[in-house]
């Protein structure tokens, strides 16, 4: 199997397993969930390293989303 392959079949399965056990343990809130997913495309784009032939927008997307969500998570802790 090629590696894009078993990237994307990696890829697949760990945000398989994040939702079920996220939606198991009864977490209703989105930014778990992107996180969640965002990690686990991360681990298997460093793990894997599959071919790309165009920007990885994706992963542009996804550290944005990030970035954003730890930006709201840290201003309401710091009760801004």
């Amino acid at each position: 199997m090629d590696r894009n392959a078993l990237s994307n079949t990696a890829l697949a399965s760990l945000v398989s397993v994040a939702v079920w056990a996220l939606s198991s343990l009864g977490e209703s809130r989105l930014d778990v969930y992107v996180s969640l997913i965002a990690l686990a495309y991360f681990i298997c784009l460093a793990v894997f390293r599959p071919a790309r032939s165009f920007p990885d927008l994706p992963a542009a997307a996804l550290l944005v989303a990030f970035a954003v969500i730890v930006a709201l998570r840290v201003m309401e802790i710091i009760g801004a």
